[in-house]
């Protein structure tokens, strides 16, 4: 008796139930890591901008 899973493999869409998936080698997808600076950190998240604030009406920059 046929298993549906037969004329799947004869006509080349399917590769069987006994298959094993080749796993990508771990070496080759590594990415380069890369390590900021203190300073390059600060820069990044806006430490070192200008502050203003409101002094009567108008705007000023911040001591």
């Amino acid at each position: 008796m046929r298993t549906i899973q037969q004329p799947l493999t004869e006509k080349g869409l399917s590769d069987g139930p006994g298959r094993i998936e080749q796993k990508p080698n771990a070496n080759t997808n590594r990415q380069i890591k890369e390590t900021y600076s203190r300073k390059e950190w600060e820069e990044l998240m806006g430490l070192n901008r200008p502050t203003y604030q409101k002094q009567g009406g108008t705007v000023r920059r911040k001591r």
